[in-house]
């Protein structure tokens, strides 16, 4: 058996509002370490070009809830608090905008790590 973990996910820094290259991968973690208390709400849109981005209309991109345009709102965390959401990358377009607002938002650090390459090494 072959480890392939290290072809099969690309983790990296992002900001919020930037645009991100998916193509390829399946699902993400975003992860958020955010320096307020509070609520934090990520917005994901997409593009086929990376110029001109539309709200997703999948209710699932979110695995643990249903939400509507690519929205979801974290419960109320505390400042210094690490959390990870699931984003579901399947039928969506080729590339991605993660935008996190609320409470939680200001002076976040955001990474994201894509995963399920969708050609696997042989």
């Amino acid at each position: 058996m072959k480890r392939t973990l290290l072809q099969n996910v690309k983790v990296q820094p992002c900001t919020s509002g930037g645009v991100i290259e998916r193509k390829g991968f399946l699902s993400a973690i975003v992860a958020a370490t955010v320096a307020a208390a509070g609520a934090l709400t990520i917005t994901i849109t997409h593009s086929d070009d990376g110029t001109e981005f539309v709200p997703v209309t999948d209710k699932s991109v979110f695995p643990e809830t249903s939400t509507v345009n690519g929205e979801f709102t974290t419960e109320e965390l505390e400042k210094d608090t690490t959390v990870n959401i699931d984003v579901d990358l399947l039928g969506l377009k080729d590339f991605v905008k993660i935008t996190v607002t609320g409470e939680a938002a200001a002076g976040a650090a955001l990474a994201i790590a894509l995963g399920d390459n969708d050609s696997q090494p042989v």
